[in-house]
């Protein structure tokens, strides 16, 4: 038996913990990203922290973002979605698959949960497997991918808690303006094994 204030409960991740079991019971909606949610991705991608987080290395002009979501709809190799929360669909982050590739069946995941007040909450974990339904069901995907940086434990954390496993790391791979950094490479699998 565990009490209150026990070593779980006062643990580096209590605050997410206690966030999680109270958003748990909020609706979550990947909805296809459309025209009413390009201000708020347009202010995520040029957030430093976040920027930092996505390594990205350029903030994203009007005009940047304009030509980008118009180009989406003539590329079959990426899915954007929004992420709505709650009855009043609050838009709170984004997640994609990205390099969707038919014929080896999988697809890159990405993911930002761009809200402050919706970060640590598990709302990224429940993403990840709302996603994760998409590509094996209606996209008939067997393997999805993801890469974190080695700083950013919280996004690792995040795609290990969907049912991601570390399947490698890879050392000084990324260039920051401080130096290199490590990058966890993360997979699921749909399929158990290879068939061959």
């Amino acid at each position: 038996m565990t009490a209150i204030g026990s070593e779980r409960e006062a643990g580096p991740f209590a605050a997410e913990r206690r966030a999680e079991n109270v958003v748990a019971a909020v609706p979550l909606r990947l909805q296809r990203l459309d025209a009413s949610h390009l201000a708020a991705t347009r202010r995520w991608a040029n957030d430093p922290e976040l920027m930092r987080l996505l390594d990205r290395a350029e903030p994203v002009s009007e005009a940047e973002h304009a030509a980008w979501f118009a180009a989406l709809t003539h590329q079959s190799d990426r899915r954007y979605f929004a992420l709505e929360l709650g009855d009043e669909r609050r838009h709170v982050g984004n997640a994609w698959l990205w390099q969707i590739d038919r014929r080896h069946a999988k697809a890159e995941v990405r993911i930002v949960v761009g809200e402050a007040a919706a970060q640590g909450a598990g709302i990224g974990t429940r993403a990840l497997e709302a996603i994760a339904e998409i590509a094996f069901g209606e996209l008939g995907l067997t393997r999805l991918y993801a890469y974190t940086l080695g700083f950013n434990p919280r996004a690792r954390r995040a795609f290990e808690k969907a049912g991601f496993v570390v399947e490698g790391l890879l050392k000084n791979d990324r260039r920051l303006a401080d130096g290199f950094c490590d990058v966890y490479l993360l997979g699921r699998n749909h399929l158990s094994r290879c068939g061959g």
